[in-house]
């Protein structure tokens, strides 16, 4: 792998050595045209550095089309970096000054994150209080079948061990957004040995007392346009930047829910679980397919030379 990224870089470089190099040839020559644009040895000296350049920008979109192609059958469509970083390519930010409400038009930065963050409130605070709701959860959790056995809680409920908050440090990806505390992952998986016993006594408390700090559930909220009216908040999607502590939490409960998926779910779901992938279904159905028209064309052609035989 080292050895192919250090052949990657080494070509890169010599690519950007050779377009410098006939981009100044190019520049050269054309300033040699102007001045006797009847010189033939300038104008064949033009065409070689125009047509090498040209190759050469293609290598380069042939070589990015193949990474790109090689990239999504990796890792598909998927939360992952590589995801986020080849729909970002090119992008700029989109910032909005003024937003379309029910009451008119607002804008100014204060009145713009007041309404922001109210519209959000509302939009993702449930409404435990409203009549029958408590009813109807019980409701639809009797009728959900239950597939954890006894052994599954055992192990599921087991209390955190140092190992499980290291595993979960080392597995979280180098480079992402830091939440509003501004640590960002490397500060843990730098300092392992000497903060993993803190966070693992501050995991343990908040889940045998069922309760965390606000602190620690807040996030910061960053706003992507959707397609449509930009002036409306419904056509923004909001991501929000969550702390470092609430992702080692995070990631050490899914790790550990992650050993008991594959008896939970069933194995037509190819989506969303580790070892699977959605194009596994894709690629059935056109095996299905391909399938059905082989054995519909097997059934015509028997039930023709049946039909042949019964009339002879």
């Amino acid at each position: 792998m080292r050895c192919n990224a250090r052949l990657s870089k080494e070509k890169k470089r010599a690519q950007g050595v050779c377009i410098r190099a006939c981009s100044k040839k190019i520049q050269l020559a054309e300033v040699q045209l102007q001045a006797d644009p009847t010189n033939a040895e300038v104008r064949d000296i033009l065409s070689d550095a125009q047509e090498k350049l040209v190759d050469v920008f293609q290598s380069s979109v042939e070589r990015n089309q193949h990474l790109s192609s090689s990239s999504w059958l990796r890792y598909g469509d998927t939360c992952s970096k590589a995801f986020f970083d080849f729909h970002c390519i090119g992008k700029k930010k989109i910032f909005f000054r003024e937003l379309e409400t029910e009451e008119g038009i607002i804008g100014g930065q204060s009145d713009l994150a007041l309404y922001v963050s109210g519209f959000y409130a509302r939009l993702y605070t449930s409404d435990a209080t409203a009549p029958g709701t408590r009813e109807a959860q019980e409701e639809c959790w009797k009728s959900v079948p239950v597939k954890v056995s006894p052994a599954m809680n055992e192990r599921l409920i087991q209390d955190l061990s140092l190992k499980d908050i290291t595993e979960a440090i080392r597995a979280l990806p180098k480079g992402s957004a830091p939440g509003h505390d501004g640590i960002p992952m490397e500060f843990f998986q730098e300092f392992e040995v000497e903060i993993t016993p803190t966070l693992l006594h501050a995991c343990l408390a908040m889940l045998r007392t069922g309760a965390t700090s606000p602190f620690i559930n807040k996030g910061i909220i960053t706003l992507i346009p959707k397609s449509g009216d930009r002036a409306k908040l419904n056509n923004w999607i909001p991501i929000t930047f969550l702390g470092s502590l609430y992702k080692i939490l995070a990631k050490t409960l899914a790790s550990r829910l992650h050993m008991e998926l594959t008896e939970i779910i069933k194995s037509n779901q190819t989506g969303f679980v580790e070892g699977r992938s959605v194009l596994d279904n894709v690629f059935m159905a056109q095996e299905g397919l391909g399938w059905a028209e082989e054995a519909t064309r097997i059934w015509c052609f028997s039930s023709w030379i049946l039909r042949k035989l019964l009339i002879e």
